[in-house]
């Protein structure tokens, strides 16, 4: 491109750089910079800007996925082994807290059952023992230390029956007959796995649980933002979420930021809570997630053509007199929507060229060739 640029200058200039100053010649270049007659037809190719102080560019949306909320989800498992007998659900169903999920037939279960039985015959039968004894020693039938054995049988008795019940209790399952008992959703939410067909074997050792739950009115969205543009994220900012068909849009806040580099990627993961209610965004599902700019120090922006390459160093064009322009090296920072920071090396209030750096970047290199 910057070849095609040539002939607009050869047209109005020499074709070696100009070392004798010719006071006819519209364009003069040497290797510092280019020297424009006011009259000079390439003033129609060259514009000129005033640099000022803005705010920060934002940085550009990080691509960002849905993921589950640890602190609404919950996995289901089994209190004590069986073979899995039916399944209610499928993965993605909706379900409300105490729905039967699926049903397991287990000898444990029936052993518990029995165990619960026999603790309280034995309650029933040292309640009637006790009740006895006292009765004796009211008539002087019976010694007053049979009394202490008998009610400390009876408190025995009663502890023992009192943690077979808690033991069952806790299983927290809806019993149906002698050794099959149905699993229930704890929480209602949205079932996001499932590991359990008919038939299965499970325990209570298994390491993986057979269902998990999650409550979807609040995501997690995990976003990967650039390494450079991680210092305008700060948590309890607020930031917006855009679904891949960009009919949706969402308010989020950020909850957490690492503080750890992804070395391939070299981005940052970044945590946004979002309300969910109408259910928009949905597990594993992509996003754009959108972050305002840090409130900062003022910087210089200028339009993507005000700066150019020159070498290594990246440069701007700037008026040091009416008719000289000179490229200055500068920082270049963020660059968004055809606009680019410049961290140092332009300040405020200081004439540049806005458009045509490109065609004074060719005549300098030329001259700086010949």
């Amino acid at each position: 491109m910057r070849m095609l640029l040539l002939p607009l200058l050869l047209a109005a200039a020499c074709s070696r750089s100009v070392s004798v100053a010719d006071e006819t010649a519209a364009i003069l270049a040497d290797a510092h910079g280019v020297t424009l007659a006011r009259n000079a037809p390439q003033w129609h190719y060259v514009e000129l800007g005033v640099a000022a102080a803005q705010d920060p560019l934002p940085p550009l949306p990080a691509p960002g996925r849905v993921e589950l909320d640890p602190k609404r989800t919950a996995a289901v498992g089994v209190p004590l082994p069986g073979r899995v007998e039916s399944v209610l659900v499928r993965l993605g169903a909706k379900v409300e807290r105490g729905d039967r999920l699926f049903s397991v037939r287990s000898a444990a279960f029936a052993e518990l059952d029995r165990e619960v039985a026999v603790a309280r015959a034995q309650l029933a039968l040292r309640q009637r023992s006790a009740q006895r004894v006292r009765t004796l020693f009211e008539r002087k039938a019976a010694a007053q230390k049979d009394v202490l054995v008998a009610e400390a049988e009876l408190q025995e008795a009663e502890l023992v029956c009192k943690a077979a019940e808690s033991k069952q209790r806790s299983l927290a399952v809806a019993p149906d007959g002698d050794n099959l008992f149905w699993v229930c959703a704890a929480r209602a939410g949205a079932v996001v796995e499932v590991d359990l067909f008919p038939g299965q074997e499970v325990g209570p050792e298994r390491d993986r649980p057979l269902l998990r739950l999650s409550d979807l009115d609040e995501v997690l969205v995990v976003a990967d933002v650039s390494e450079g543009d991680v210092r305008d994220v700060a948590m309890g900012q607020q930031v917006g979420i855009r679904s891949r068909c960009g009919e949706c849009e969402h308010l989020g806040m950020v909850e957490w930021v690492s503080e750890f580099v992804e070395p391939r990627r070299r981005t940052v993961e970044v945590w946004v809570r979002v309300p969910n209610r109408e259910r928009h965004l949905r597990p594993n599902g992509f996003v754009e997630v959108t972050f305002a700019a840090a409130a900062g120090e003022p910087v210089v922006a200028v339009p993507d053509a005000a700066v150019v390459t020159q070498g290594t160093q990246t440069v701007v064009f700037v008026a040091t007199s009416a008719d000289r322009l000179e490229p200055r090296p500068v920082h270049a920072g963020r660059r968004r929507d055809g606009r680019v920071e410049i961290r140092h090396g332009l300040e405020p209030g200081t004439s540049y060229v806005a458009r045509g750096a490109l065609l004074l970047l060719n005549a300098v290199d030329l001259a700086a060739d010949s």
